[in-house]
């Protein structure tokens, strides 16, 4: 094994602390109800996820689309959507880091592996998500990240896995994503010709679940796959 990928949203990072955040501060910018706000984006976000894992839309304008999309449902201007995403990335805490995470990255790259994070995105742009990763010190540990709207492609489509492969000149078969995500992960993942891990909270422990394939309860999971790859080796 060469590279190990990791989604950034509930694998490193909290989106419920990110998402949180940002329904207060699109409320009180739209002077509405917030609870409205809440639904609006639970709504939009199931709608958007049911889309792109039938890769549904415009690749090259995922961010925007979901902007709109959130915008409209709510009929407001997408302006106040991109604010409310500006200053949640300012007022968020540490808390939005995951347990785990930090330890996860610094055992994998204590591998000599190349690490790398490979996201999607929704309400805010790839750079914001890199900003955090910066902010809160995992960014040490990381040797290039990947979003949709840079990519011009999302999860679960092979572009999204291919990317960081081209860049290092490293086989599928030699590296690894993790992530929590079934459909855009897991499966994006396999199909691409890469090993998955994939994080099911409900898991009890580390688990093969297909040839190239794992179940993780936790992020750290990925430490013992690795190790289990490295013995069969």
């Amino acid at each position: 094994m060469k590279l190990v990928s990791f989604d950034v949203w509930n694998t490193l990072l909290d989106i419920n602390v990110m998402l949180d955040i940002m329904a207060v501060e699109l409320s009180k910018l739209m002077g509405t109800c917030l609870v409205d706000v809440v639904e609006g984006m639970m709504l939009t976000r199931e709608r958007i996820k049911r889309m792109r894992a039938k890769t549904a839309g415009n690749p090259a304008r995922a961010l925007e689309e979901s902007q709109e999309l959130l915008a409209e449902l709510l009929g407001t201007d997408v302006e106040l959507v991109k604010r409310a995403a500006a200053r949640a990335v300012l007022k968020v805490g540490d808390d939005i880091v995951l347990p785990g995470a930090k330890e996860a990255l610094e055992g994998v790259k204590r591998k000599g592996l190349k690490v790398t994070v490979t996201g999607n995105v929704m309400f805010w742009p790839g750079s914001y998500t890199r900003l955090l990763l910066e902010r809160f010190g995992l960014m040490n540990y990381i040797d290039k990240t990947f979003f949709a709207d840079e990519v011009l492609a999302y999860k679960p489509m092979p572009e999204m896995f291919r990317k960081p492969l081209g860049v290092f000149g490293i086989e599928p078969d030699e590296a690894i994503h993790i992530g929590d995500t079934y459909a855009e992960d897991f499966e994006g993942a396999l199909r691409t010709g890469l090993w998955a891990v994939w994080i099911n909270p409900e898991a009890e422990e580390v688990r093969k679940i297909h040839e190239r394939g794992f179940e993780v309860p936790d992020v750290e999971g990925i430490l013992e796959v690795l190790e289990r790859i490295e013995k069969k080796g």
